[in-house]
């Protein structure tokens, strides 16, 4: 098979072929999706619906009509283009450009988004959702909190803030063959808590199947994979992360995960202070030894000196 055969069309390219078959609603849509491909990679259906006075339905059918398995497929195609145009040094380049000038106007700017994307936060994270993650986590036997790159240190966050509550959780952040051994004790009593932002990577498809295999629930916090995973999870935290021209942040996940956590202590007050209180007598403990070596170490330097 030549390069040229395995080149599949552009979603322009798409349109343009297909432009004349299409339904005047349709063709509304398709033209959205070629104007802002930006937008509509990272949107859900209503979102687009809103954007173009259609209906998600509508929205869906276009992305079929343009041959696309579905709306997921749709997103995918113009988030693989973009992922080449848009690289972590661009997205930089297009945050910083976007502030203001001095440190003043970095925080005032950066204050002005974080806002915008809390009040989208009210809309996107859906209670039902958010209720049932936390009857899931907890009334897990443990957690296995997953996520990759720059997603690891909201995992080790969440793994510390779980273990200190009272309930068992441990990370999950390995790539390749190593996220094996994570997975191995996974059992049909635990729940995975699941970050990914927008990538559906070969290590998230695994834990999903492997979830499944093993009757473990999944709960999902996410900026843009509601759609293409949700028939693979048992609740899913919707959090917008910026925009997508912009190098994005963490904060609203941060804001849902300390939710989380706080949500699941409140079901066990007990617990959770019984485990703080066990915490604080073994912080005790620990300095009293490091007290009583210092002494030790005092002492024999005292006991070492020579008379003069």
């Amino acid at each position: 098979m030549t390069s040229a055969a395995r080149k599949l069309p552009t979603l322009q390219e798409r349109v343009t072929a297909r432009y004349e078959s299409l339904t005047p609603t349709e063709r509304k849509v398709a033209t959205y999706l070629c104007e802002h491909p930006q937008q509509a990679a990272f949107s859900s259906a209503e979102e687009i619906a809103t954007a173009t006075g259609t209906s998600d339905a509508s929205v869906v059918r276009t992305a079929k009509s343009l041959g696309f398995d579905g709306l997921p497929g749709l997103k995918r195609t113009l988030q693989e283009h973009l992922g080449t145009l848009l690289t972590p040094t661009h997205l930089l380049h297009n945050t910083i450009s976007n502030f203001s000038e001095g440190p003043e106007g970095v925080v005032g700017s950066l204050l002005a988004e974080r806002a915008d994307l809390l009040n989208e936060l009210g809309r996107t994270l859906d209670p039902a959702d958010f209720r049932r993650a936390v009857e899931l986590i907890a009334g897990a036997h443990e957690t296995l909190v997953w996520g990759l790159g720059g997603d690891a240190s909201l995992v080790e966050y969440t793994v510390t803030r779980l273990n200190r509550l009272g309930y068992r959780a441990r990370p999950a952040s390995d790539t390749g063959f190593q996220l094996v051994d994570r997975l191995l004790p996974l059992g049909p009593d635990d729940v995975v808590l699941i970050i990914a932002q927008n990538r559906i990577r070969p290590e998230l498809e695994v834990t999903l199947q492997h979830a499944a295999d093993t009757g473990a629930s999944t709960v999902l916090l996410t900026d843009t994979l509601r759609e293409a995973l949700d028939e693979w999870t048992d609740a899913v935290l919707t959090a917008p992360t910026g925009r997508p021209e912009m190098y994005g942040g963490q904060s609203m996940f941060l804001i849902v995960l300390e939710a989380l956590t706080l949500a699941v202590a409140a079901r066990d007050e007990e617990r959770a202070i019984r485990t703080f209180d066990k915490r604080n007598q073994l912080r005790e403990l620990l300095d009293a030894r490091f007290a009583a070596r210092a002494h030790e170490r005092n002492g024999t330097r005292k006991g070492g000196r020579r008379r003069t």
